[in-house]
């Protein structure tokens, strides 16, 4: 118990007190200071005791306690990873359960921040069994009836039994290169799997974000999508606690969740011109393809809405995942605020649109501070254009935010993704003032159109949004219109910032500027144009780049910085530019830690790929899983990606848009563990999911031959396998 100078004092005889009191209290203050250095002490000994403990020590006491039990640090800045603290307290346990696959997959979790399976692969082996230990389900051969396993076979939850393979599951012992251009498998594990000494560690490096009422995109009266862009997709499952199995809350008909007997899994892939139909009397839902059919026999309903799960690697684009520790936005300076959605109405009880809170702010004097909340998973197509356009004056901001809306006004920027549909013009009012620049901000949006801005000079910022490459999506997955700009800056003495944001072309004037980090600018093929001015062929303004992937040309006046990117780039024939990255200002500037075309006109290098080897281009080119926006994999580095790209940042990360994973960290975190934690004479090989390249979704033109306009695109290696055989060796 902590005793105050006060109460210490009060305990001296009453006869001390007054006579100390009649001497001006030099005893009382005497009394204080004694106080104030016990108190001192004990404070000490209050952070000595605490730091006996791993979950009350201080920060700096964490690795003095492990060094205890023998325990070494990882890197700790990984995405939902374990930090130093928890993963100390948690070493004891994992060491009783050393060896055990539910303590291996915890590991696992813990140091990589993403699901985790372990496979043991000594259990997969095709052996002659012995009477003492019969195993009736453990069969020599593949049941040709059993489609489910044939379809897992060669992945994390493959069934089926093998003979041995002598080969080493573990990763190579090898001397590597500088730059290293063996591909990233090779690094991780080894050909063989199935063997007595085997474990297989399976990552998976998507995400399930979950989506919540979200309107159905309707194909007809009887079919929907779960897509808001009109396309195929994969749904994901995200396995939260449940009071009770007895119903399947995914799909709402007018309102009411269907009941689980109603709902079956089809194959609704196009079968005859159309889809396959759904059996008499039931909903049927392709989870590979995100399709709904309601059979015939069923009423139409008049609305759908969904609740399900959709994948991504990464916090990256418009999703609902928590943006609140990244928006700047101070809500004590907003002066106007408009809720949209979520049964926000104006007096006469209509339901409020996005236009009229636009028309709303635009007749606000300048100065103003607005915002605009779109609720939770809503879908708007909008038209602000001519004379619904944004107009901002010098001196005001406007806020446009996807947001989780909880009632009464409140809000967060999470569990939200809205999808507009329809392009938005952006036109700046100069105000007859000295104010500042006018802004614009919009955070957790997916927007299916063109964000042009023009008239006076603006600052334009995007946070955690997505401009969808080729406006929109065909309903196979591919760009409506590949090439078109997502995004045109007009005005010169403009600024533009992308933040974890996802885009199509981007068009900036000379005389502005613009900073990219975290995002991918995609072009929908290498030879497109992915940076430029407004007119897709003069340079675009200054460009400041970090930790991004851009996919296409770029043409830029100054290139300040770029730094950990990948410029995955080249030029046609008879292409105009005279590089595929080409800046015109090279005095000025670093290029540093990227992946850069051979034939780049940049400012000086520092340990860029393939560096002064220009033969070694193709050689240490990124590959990717998908390419395909919408896809789960979309930008995520393969298996042949080369290890030089995998480790080539400035931090030992990968490089592109998903740096921000630190997956190598991840990776590594992992090999060290799980060498500590296997039994004796066991080893491990790594696996990432997904880790082989997509299969291209491609449509070829509808006939070959004279009269066929192919126009650019016979020009692009990508297309040449579609016009001819043998085109690509031309």
């Amino acid at each position: 118990m902590s005793l105050s100078a006060d109460d210490i004092y009060a305990l001296l005889p009453a006869i001390h007190r007054t006579r100390d009191a009649a001497v001006g209290e030099p005893l009382k203050a005497l009394i204080g200071i004694i106080a104030e250095q016990a108190s001192v002490i004990e404070q000490d000994l209050r952070g000595l005791y605490a730091d006996q403990f791993i979950e009350t020590c201080a920060p700096w006491v964490v690795p003095y306690i492990g060094d205890l039990i023998g325990w070494t640090g990882l890197f700790e800045g990984i995405p939902n990873g374990a930090r130093s603290r928890a993963e100390v307290g948690n070493t004891m346990g994992y060491r009783r359960r050393k060896g055990t696959v539910i303590a291996l997959e915890q590991i696992g979790r813990d140091v990589t921040g993403r699901p985790v399976h372990i496979v043991e692969y000594f259990r997969r082996l095709a052996i002659d069994e012995s009477f003492r230990h019969l195993r009736p389900h453990h069969a020599g051969f593949a049941d040709l009836r059993r489609g489910a396993a044939l379809e897992r076979i060669g992945g994390a939850f493959d069934t089926l039994n093998r003979t041995v393979d002598v080969r080493r599951i573990a990763s190579r012992v090898r001397a590597a290169a500088t730059p290293d251009g063996a591909a990233l498998d090779i690094a991780l594990h080894g050909v063989g799997k199935p063997n007595i000494p085997d474990i297989g560690a399976w990552i998976w490096r998507w995400i399930a974000y979950p989506v919540t009422g979200q309107p159905a995109t309707p194909v007809d009266a009887r079919r929907f999508l779960f897509s808001t862009l009109g396309a195929d997709m994969p749904l994901f499952n995200f396995p939260p606690p449940r009071e009770s199995f007895a119903s399947l809350t995914v799909v709402y008909a007018d309102g009411t969740p269907l009941e689980l007997d109603d709902i079956c899994v089809c194959n609704l892939s196009d079968s005859g011109g159309g889809w396959a139909t759904a059996p008499a009397g039931k909903v049927a839902i392709d989870p590979v393809l995100g399709r709904i059919a309601f059979a015939a026999d069923r009423p139409a309903p008049a609305a759908v809405t969904l609740d399900y799960n959709y994948g991504f690697p990464a916090d990256l684009g418009g999703g609902p995942y928590d943006r609140s520790s990244r928006l700047p936005l101070d809500r004590s300076t907003v002066t106007w605020s408009r809720i949209i959605g979520a049964g926000a109405t104006d007096i006469f009880g209509v339901p409020l649109t996005l236009a009229d809170a636009v028309a709303e702010f635009n007749a606000r004097p300048p100065g103003a501070v607005g915002l605009i909340v779109l609720a939770d998973f809503m879908v708007a197509d909008i038209d602000l254009t001519g004379a619904n356009a944004i107009q901002i004056p010098s001196g005001s901001q406007l806020w446009i935010i996807g947001a989780e809306v909880h009632g009464a006004g409140a809000w967060t920027p999470t569990r939200s993704r809205v999808t507009l549909r329809g392009d938005i013009n952006v036109f700046g009012v100069d105000a007859p003032t000295d104010a500042a620049q006018g802004q614009l901000f919009l955070n957790g949006l997916l927007i299916a159109g063109t964000l042009r801005v023009s008239g006076h000079a603006l600052g334009v910022t995007l946070q955690d949004s997505t401009l969808v490459p080729g406006r929109a999506l065909t309903p196979h997955g591919l760009p409506a219109n590949p090439g078109e700009p997502s995004l045109v800056a007009e005005t010169a003495g403009g600024t533009l910032t992308l933040d974890r944001c996802i885009t199509g072309p981007v068009l900036v004037h000379a005389a502005a500027s613009a900073r990219v980090t975290n995002s991918v600018i995609d072009a929908t093929a290498r030879w497109r144009v992915a940076y430029a001015g407004p007119d897709l062929m003069g340079e675009g303004g200054s460009l400041h780049v970090e930790d991004s992937t851009v996919i296409g040309k770029l043409r830029t006046h100054r290139l300040p910085l770029a730094s950990n990117t990948i410029f995955l780039a080249r030029r046609p024939v008879h292409d105009p530019w005279a590089a595929a990255i080409w800046c015109t200002r090279r005095q000025s500037g670093c290029v540093r830690f990227c992946f850069v075309p051979s034939d780049a006109i940049t400012p000086g290098q520092y340990r860029c790929l393939p560096g002064a080897n220009t033969s070694l281009e193709y050689a240490l080119a990124p590959q990717f899983v998908s390419l395909r926006y919408g896809s789960p994999s979309y930008a995520l580095l393969s298996g042949d990606c080369p290890v030089a790209v995998w480790q080539g940042a400035d931090d030992e990360s990968q490089i592109g848009a998903y740096h921000l994973l630190y997956e190598t960290q991840g990776v590594g975190n992992l090999r060290t563990r799980i060498d500590e934690y296997l039994p004796f004479g066991l080893e491990a090989g790594i696996f990432l999911v997904p880790l082989r390249a997509e299969r291209p979704r491609e449509e070829p033109p509808a006939a070959y031959g004279p009269g066929q306009d192919r126009g650019a695109e016979i020009d692009s290696v990508d297309a040449l396998q579609w016009h001819s055989i043998g085109a690509a060796l031309i």
